[in-house]
């Protein structure tokens, strides 16, 4: 089975940062891993917005997404991603194509629960 890891982004390039908040990113981008390790962009949605915090999980299962990086999560899509099996990585502030690297090297943690990455959140707010 191919891996297909998911970054929600600012942008629809490789070059463009990573989102800060899955729920509320420009764009999901979904990268390939090919057999000889060689990095394909597999698909690049505009974020038109959701009617629920599942609706962009079920949008990465359905496009064979196997790991996330993330910036920051709500409670209710980790857990949806979790029960989907699909793998969650705390991103760090950077470019897609730094995460990436960043997770074939080992060097992005697993994502222990739901965080909020970036600034502007009140204490106590949610993010998704």
């Amino acid at each position: 089975m191919a891996r297909i890891i998911g970054i929600p982004s600012v942008g629809p390039d490789l070059s463009d940062n990573i989102s800060a908040h899955f729920g509320h990113c420009e764009y999901f981008v979904g990268v390939e891993l090919l057999d000889d390790n060689t990095l394909q962009k597999a698909f690049s949605l505009q974020n038109m917005g959701h009617s629920g915090c599942m609706e962009p999980v079920i949008n990465m299962k359905n496009r064979n997404v196997t790991d996330m990086i993330v910036g920051g999560i709500g409670g209710r899509p980790f857990m949806g991603f979790l029960q989907m099996g699909i793998n969650l990585y705390q991103g760090v502030e950077g470019s897609i194509n730094q995460n990436i690297e960043l997770l074939l090297q080992g060097k992005l943690k697993p994502l222990g629960g739901p965080s909020c990455g970036g600034g502007g959140h009140a204490e106590g707010a949610q993010c998704n």
